[in-house]
């Protein structure tokens, strides 16, 4: 069960990151660390994602950044829409931005992979 969300002050929000590429782990980390944001899970496949997806509520997560691919092997989108669905179920109240080469359809901004430099502004934003 979700916590009731707290007030999100947008320049200082509780991020979420599903990416199974670890310099794109990295890189997503410093630029929103970079922006004023706190880092508090991260997942680098699939399971992790979805056993992390039912406590964001807990740990009072505000965005989650959602690779479309969390296995090296696929590309076809459709684990970051399976993590995606688990985030309208456990915590709908999760604003959503999609970080993958392909698009995440129906994420709250699908970013993609070639904005990395802006997820800290977009996080902000939402």
């Amino acid at each position: 069960m979700e916590r009731k969300r707290r007030s999100m002050s947008p320049e200082k929000a509780r991020v979420f990151i599903a990416e199974d590429n670890k310099d794109y782990q990295s890189f997503l980390k410093e630029f929103l660390e970079e922006a004023g944001h706190t880092i508090v899970a991260c997942a680098t496949n699939l399971p992790d994602a979805l056993r992390l997806v039912k406590r964001l509520g807990e740990l009072s997560v505000d965005v989650a950044v959602i690779d479309g691919n969390l296995n090296e092997y696929d590309s076809d989108g459709h684990d970051g829409q399976s993590v995606l669905r688990a985030i309208r179920e456990h915590a709908p109240r999760v604003k959503t931005v999609g970080m993958s080469g392909n698009s995440v359809r129906g994420t709250d901004v699908d970013l993609g992979k070639a904005n990395l430099v802006d997820i800290g502004e977009v996080v902000k934003k939402l």
